[in-house]
């Protein structure tokens, strides 16, 4: 492989062309004097990141090690489409493209959507990869996100992209934990936009990808290279406890908890995880970094977790309406949180079937209705998802959650008095 000087400027230069087969690899490779005779660190993005994300792991690692920013089709800024690609067929790719450049072993990072196909990738072709660290990952075929997943493709159709991109940002960043995440309403803001303008291309890329992560049934078999799991503590979309699954089907597994962090834990604690990040990729030990927290896979405990809390209203009842067949009904709020909600009916009126999927919950203090899936019944009580389409929406939400949760309507009778009649 041919590698180059790196500059800040280079990460925006056009990027060179490998084709395997018939599809195409975009990538940039920088290296430095001193460490050309050690193995490349090649970096696999997630959804909405490009070359440039990763400018800051680039100008550390290169210190230590040469580095490969590689795009494949569908991913990061290549335009190719490629819609009967499976999620397996990319770990061919990887190692197509690294033969076809002479690269006889790799450290490789995949972010969210890239860890899967660097996982797979490591598992498949072991003479090719030295180390794998991966962020974001999950195996679990887990019906909640699978739900937000196919929703998120349901908008895309529409073409209504400002859903589409309020549903991205409340998926990627745990609103709950915003002051420990230290997420600030400019950088919402800014996600928001990039997300919201995609361009045709792009949108049909997020498409292909999505339905290509929503085919894969699991991974097969799990890499035995040193291999090193990161999961930000409060990541609601790939959970830390699936991180830690992922990390314990790994025979050289070790696990990172970057403290207060979500799924961008990247940009979030950026000085943690870039140490993380150049510790492992030059064999150093993990211990004693700050705002890290080191686990045997093994003796990782989630029983007790929970990211969000779950808290029950004072103001009850509400309201529940059906779009579909025009009807309200009356339902207690058990527990309530950003990302769901558990709902009791009090007169039992609504058969729930597997159509029910236009229900609207009407809150009084927030000015808005949220739409709302269920996801687990039984007779008379609905564990639901909260799908955030308004961002206006999701932030009065918020509010309501830390400020009016716990306050009585006005005119409403005595808690006592509610008790009793709700009981």
């Amino acid at each position: 492989m041919n590698f180059s000087t790196y500059s800040p400027a280079a990460l925006k230069s056009a990027p060179s062309i490998q084709m395997v087969g018939e599809y195409k690899v975009e990538f940039l490779a920088y290296e430095s004097p001193d460490n050309m005779d050690k193995a490349p660190v090649m970096f696999l993005g997630g959804a909405f990141q490009s070359f440039s994300s990763f400018r800051n792991e680039v100008e550390q690692i290169l210190e230590h090690c040469p580095v490969i920013l590689a795009d494949f089709p569908s991913q990061g800024s290549n335009d190719q489409l490629a819609p009967d690609l499976d999620m397996e067929d990319y770990a061919d790719l990887i190692a197509g493209f690294l033969t076809s450049q002479n690269v006889r072993k790799v450290q490789l990072m995949g972010v969210s959507y890239g860890s899967a196909m660097a996982t797979l990738f490591a598992s498949k072709y072991p003479e090719l990869i030295e180390r794998l660290l991966i962020s974001g990952i999950t195996c679990f075929r887990r019906e909640s996100l699978i739900t937000l997943l196919e929703d998120s493709l349901k908008l895309l159709e529409t073409g209504d992209m400002d859903a589409f991109a309020t549903t991205a940002v409340c998926n990627l960043i745990n609103h709950n934990r915003m002051e420990e995440t230290n997420i600030g309403a400019t950088y919402r803001r800014l996600l928001f936009r990039q997300i919201a303008r995609l361009n045709d291309n792009e949108r049909m890329r997020y498409a292909q990808n999505t339905r290509r992560l929503l085919r894969f049934e699991g991974f097969p078999a799990f890499p035995v290279c040193e291999t090193l799991i990161a999961t930000g503590e409060y990541d609601n979309f790939t959970l830390p406890q699936e991180n830690a699954a992922v990390a314990r089907q790994c025979p050289n597994g070790t696990f990172a908890v970057i403290r207060n962090a979500d799924h961008l834990a990247q940009f979030e604690q950026k000085s943690a995880s870039m140490e993380v990040v150049c510790r492992f990729m030059t064999g150093q030990s993990l211990e004693g970094i700050p705002g890290v927290d080191i686990y045997d896979p093994q003796a990782f405990d989630f029983a007790n977790q929970r990211l969000q809390a779950r808290l029950r209203p004072m103001e009850q009842p509400y309201t529940l309406v059906d779009q579909a067949t025009g009807k309200s009904h009356t339902v207690r709020m058990l527990n309530i949180n950003f990302s769901g909600c558990e709902l009791e009916q009090i007169h039992v009126d609504m058969a729930l079937t597997e159509a029910s999927d236009e229900l609207y919950l009407e809150l009084p203090e927030t000015g808005h209705t949220y739409h709302v899936r269920v996801l687990a019944k039984d007779k008379k009580r609905m564990r639901c998802l909260i799908m955030q389409r308004d961002i206006k929406a999701a932030e009065s939400l918020l509010s309501y959650l830390k400020e009016h949760l716990l306050m009585i309507r006005d005119n409403q009778p005595a808690v006592e008095e509610v008790a009793g009649r709700l009981a």
